[in-house]
């Protein structure tokens, strides 16, 4: 985001109106337009976060995530809510996360915020459940018009520009081997040959699937849909999971509450026959005693790792995986990750990384879980008692979901036990066989 030096200089917040119809002139994704929105509104936002919060490193890191998230969400601006109201809704979201790190808990973060105002235990609802009212779109918005604005400092404006800068600049950044681009705070020239490479591997193989083994796999299960011949033994392979996924479409997606979601899969232990753990993901009935030989999710490293960061919010650098990152790059080297485009070969990007995760975790507790955002659906397996159980796609997500408090997510069913499939089916074939299963699926 370079700077505009013609963008004015508010002294005073500005007010609803004139906020609404700045917004509306961002959401085409308008650099200067931007720039001139943010020019007006940070004083308001951190006169406001100056009430709540002492130090001004606080304020200014608030405020800053809130016009970046704002940035990036722009195109998802509905008409449910003004402009104004909208963006103060993530500025209470992000302010609302400050103060629960500082305060150590809800209920002494609620306190805090009950001594402001007498009416402190009303109450609004988020994504992650209650909130204190005051820390809504709408009460902070009206309270940008009374509280004395705060010009922002250099350093935010520089944090800031160099946010929405990196937010630009990927649009047009190298594509990771799943067609993902890189983020270019991250990246480095180095890694091109070896995306470049993977790249092409997993382009072959998908053009592969999709002209050749797709229409095939659907032949087939068309085929035992319509109970014809054969449709017996292309069940008691697994039935090809594309096709059925296709066929059903969101009928398999779940919505849950996460907490739900305590087991996952180690596949080399579930699977310990190597032919069948690699055919396995692309079969929608799964046999044998995969489901009594899962992991508690709360044990995992993902789970560890999102757990750590949230919990060192406020000094990244206290945190594990910040020494453990830095531990490597001296003794070992830098963490190359070809797949992301991520090379961290200096403590700024090791941060960088680290507070990407942040970021997702500040948008996900202000708008919900996306079901979108990831390039794989949470994915779940039924086992033989209808439980669900964790495969591993989705497993970032779900740990920052677990962490943060979110009351609901989706998830996608990508297999179910043999044995749950033969007691739900009866004695049914084809497509009432699958009608029948599906109906079962847990709600």
């Amino acid at each position: 985001m370079a700077s505009n030096h013609n963008a004015p200089t508010h002294q005073a917040s500005a007010d609803a109106a004139s906020l609404d119809k700045l917004i509306g002139g961002c959401i085409e994704g308008d650099i200067t337009a931007f720039e001139y929105l943010a020019s007006a509104c940070l004083p308001g936002l951190l006169g406001v976060s100056a009430r709540f919060l002492e130090q001004p490193g606080h304020h200014e890191a608030v405020c800053r995530d809130t016009l970046v998230l704002a940035w990036r969400n722009l195109p998802e601006l509905g008409s449910d809510t003004t402009p104004s109201a909208w963006l103060y809704g993530i500025f209470a979201s992000r302010l609302y996360n400050q103060l629960l790190a500082l305060h150590g808990s809800q209920q002494a973060m609620s306190r805090r915020v009950s001594a402001l105002e007498a009416e402190g235990s009303t109450t609004v609802d988020s994504p992650t459940g209650s909130r204190p009212a005051l820390l809504s779109g709408a009460r902070l918005l009206a309270m940008s018009q009374q509280e004395p604005a705060v010009a922002p400092s250099p350093r935010l404006l520089a944090e800031l520009n160099d946010r929405i800068s990196a937010e630009i600049a990927q649009r047009n950044a190298p594509l990771t081997p799943t067609g993902e681009p890189v983020y270019p705070p991250l990246y480095d020239p180095a890694l091109r040959y070896r995306m470049f490479r993977s790249r092409a591997a997993f382009q072959i193989k998908e053009g592969f699937k999709r002209r050749l083994g797709r229409p095939f796999e659907d032949q087939l299960f068309q085929r035992w849909l319509d109970n014809k011949a054969g449709s017996a033994m292309l069940e008691n392979q697994g039935l090809p999971r594309r096709s059925v996924e296709a066929y059903l479409g969101s009928r398999l997606d779940l919505e849950i509450d996460p907490s739900m979601l305590s087991r996952g899969l180690s596949y080399p232990a579930s699977f310990p026959n190597r032919a069948l753990r690699r055919t396995i993901s692309n079969l929608f009935i799964w046999p044998g005693d995969w489901d009594l030989k899962t992991h508690a999710l709360a044990n995992t490293q993902r789970q560890q790792f999102i757990r750590d960061l949230w919990a060192h919010r406020l000094d990244l650098t206290a945190s594990d995986s910040y020494s453990s990152l830095k531990s490597k790059l001296e003794k070992d080297g830098p963490l190359r990750l070809h797949h992301q485009g991520i090379l961290l070969d200096s403590e700024a990007r090791i941060l960088a990384y680290l507070e990407r995760y942040l970021f997702y975790m500040e948008d996900m507790s202000c708008f919900g879980f996306k079901n979108g955002l990831g390039k794989d659906a949470l994915g779940i397996a039924i086992d033989r008692f209808g439980d669900m159980v964790k495969v591993n796609k989705g497993l970032h997500r779900l740990a920052m979901a677990q962490t943060l408090g979110i009351q609901r997510v989706t998830v996608r069913v990508r297999g179910v036990h043999q044995l749950w499939w033969e007691q739900h089916k009866g004695s049914e074939q084809g497509k009432s066989a699958l009608e029948k299963v599906t109906a079962a699926l847990p709600v």
